[in-house]
């Protein structure tokens, strides 16, 4: 079969991952190419088409940056990628994120007779407009942006959520509002390749590891509500930095850096941010919303349990004992720190769960599953 994706994909083929939402395609594409499947990528941000290892074709999009400012994207961008999407002729195109972009291979699937397939990426993306615009867009807003961007986007994904042919869940909590009977809606788990872990033999566990952008939506305020009432024997390290020169989160992540019981790592590369998690009692999320986050899955896959305000995506800390959900009691938080509430928790079966759901090496045998189960 041939599958079409869409993504600014380049950098994280190459080992710089962007984003989560990046990476999780990059991973799926990889391990449908690996069973033999067609792949290919259309990139407009790569400069040049090239092969991958595994046969994976990224395709730039001719003339990307010619034309005038302002009007190109209606004279050259747009008609450039859907003639490029339209003679791909794949059997499913696939799209992840919000973005008004994804109409053009919505429209190419429609036109060729390709199957579409919307990825949801976050929780973000079934939350009312209200919750979007507390939560992702209030810190920083920018009338002019929301409108001409982020606006188009929401729409675009409200309207593709309706059409597509298949939408893929990453786990049971999360739901479509106002969904069309068209739509198969699935669950997809989050993609784990347990080859990228690095061994970490003799784990310290002397600290608690946060891992991320501080951002509103990621809880910068929890985070810092949170390291000022610990007590001070609890180590916490903080990997990633500040979102926006000016914002509040710079101004949380510099009032974290006046307590001494909290060690500041900056941005860090992914095999140090794992390394890092490796020998980490236990790492901690402070977000309001995810999806399913990676750096769960790279905690648990080295046997350390995660501490999560909010975030526990279709329950799976709960029932599969991967750590604790503090369902937004930050004072419950503050005390399993200082108490080591998850030392006790069987390290294997934190591996092992990672294991069963999420492997690289059934990935594509998963996914091919939820398309019907004809094509192997």
């Amino acid at each position: 079969m041939k599958f079409c994706f869409s993504c600014n994909i380049a950098d994280t083929l190459n080992g710089r991952a962007i984003g989560g939402g990046e990476l999780q395609i990059s991973l799926l594409a990889k391990a449908l190419a690996t069973k033999g499947h067609e792949v290919v990528i259309i990139d407009p941000h790569a400069s040049e088409d090239f092969v991958t290892p595994e046969g994976i074709k990224v395709l730039h999009v001719p003339g990307w940056d010619k034309g005038i400012r302002g009007l190109r994207l209606l004279t050259h961008r747009i008609p450039a990628m859907y003639r490029l999407f339209r003679e791909q002729k794949a059997d499913y195109y696939y799209v992840r994120m919000r973005s008004y972009f994804h109409l053009i291979p919505y429209r190419a699937a429609r036109k060729t007779g390709g199957k579409f397939i919307l990825s949801l990426a976050s929780d973000i993306d079934v939350m009312p407009l209200r919750g979007r615009i507390k939560y992702e867009y209030k810190t920083n807003f920018n009338l002019l942006e929301y409108l001409t961007l982020y606006l188009p986007n929401d729409l675009t994904f409200n309207f593709l959520a309706r059409r597509a042919d298949i939408v893929t869940l990453q786990h049971r909590g999360q739901r479509l509002r106002n969904r069309s009977a068209k739509a198969k809606t699935v669950i997809y788990s989050n993609i784990l390749d347990f080859n990228t872990i690095p061994a970490v033999e003799t784990p310290s566990r002397d600290y608690y590891v946060h891992v991320g952008t501080l951002s509103a939506l990621k809880g910068s305020e929890n985070l810092l509500n949170l390291a000022k009432s610990v007590n001070g024997n609890s180590r916490i390290a903080i990997v990633g930095t500040a979102r926006g020169s000016k914002s509040r989160s710079q101004e949380i992540y510099e009032e974290l850096q006046t307590l001494k019981h909290i060690e500041l790592k900056g941005r860090r590369d992914h095999v140090d941010t794992l390394r890092l998690i490796g020998n980490a009692k236990a790492l901690i999320n402070t977000s309001f919303y995810e999806g399913f986050p990676n750096v769960f899955l790279e905690a648990w896959a080295q046997g350390v349990p995660v501490i999560s305000l909010n975030v526990n995506p279709g329950n799976v800390i709960n029932e599969y004992g991967l750590g604790v959900c503090c369902d937004g009691d930050l004072g419950k938080m503050k005390q399993c720190i200082e108490q080591d509430a998850t030392g006790r928790l069987d390290k294997q079966q934190l591996v092992t769960y990672t294991k069963n759901i999420h492997d690289f090496n059934t990935a594509a045998d998963r996914f091919l599953a939820l398309l019907g189960g004809e094509h192997k």
